[in-house]
């Protein structure tokens, strides 16, 4: 199952998906999330996201010109590779290695999955209405807005039968 949380610039996007990962993790689901950096309008916005300093190992073999580079410690694996923009359908078939209960999205407001749209105010949540497969709307800003989230997501997956 896949599920999209999208909205501009500071609407509570990643507030939300660390929210919503914590609720389905209390459920021992199996969760791996795709995060789109978009590109920004302004000169001084970050262009790529930053990788580990370069004096890490396996950041010198990327650095040295490896396609990939992947470090295994004790609890956790890294993998860094060298893709140029890939559609998310590619991501998530040749990204996601482990076998999940559900995928979370941060972004890729065109795809196509069910989307939660995250919203500061009225004139955001009109330019964000025309998106596909919208299933809840959410301003973080709301007095009870994370609890009528949580029972909305609650239902969701019972209507998948997550569970």
């Amino acid at each position: 199952m896949i599920l999209q949380i999208v909205g501009f610039k500071n609407s509570g996007k990643t507030t939300l998906m660390a929210h919503t990962i914590k609720i389905l993790k209390s459920h021992q689901l199996t969760v791996a999330t795709i995060k789109h950096h978009g590109s920004h309008q302004n000169e001084e916005a970050e262009m790529d996201i930053t990788l580990q300093a370069d004096d890490v190992d396996h950041m010198k073999h990327f650095n040295a010109g490896a396609d990939q580079s992947i470090v295994q410690g004790e609890s956790f694996q890294q993998t860094v590779t060298r893709k140029e923009n890939q559609s998310l359908d590619k991501i998530i078939s040749e990204s996601v290695t482990i076998n999940t209960n559900i995928i979370l999205i941060e972004g890729f407001k065109s795809a196509s999955y069910d989307k939660v749209v995250v919203y500061k105010d009225e004139q955001e949540l009109q330019l964000l209405r025309n998106l596909s497969n919208i299933k809840y709307c959410i301003n973080m800003n709301g007095m009870s807005a994370l609890t009528a989230y949580d029972q909305w997501l609650e239902h969701y997956f019972n209507i998948k039968g997550m569970h």
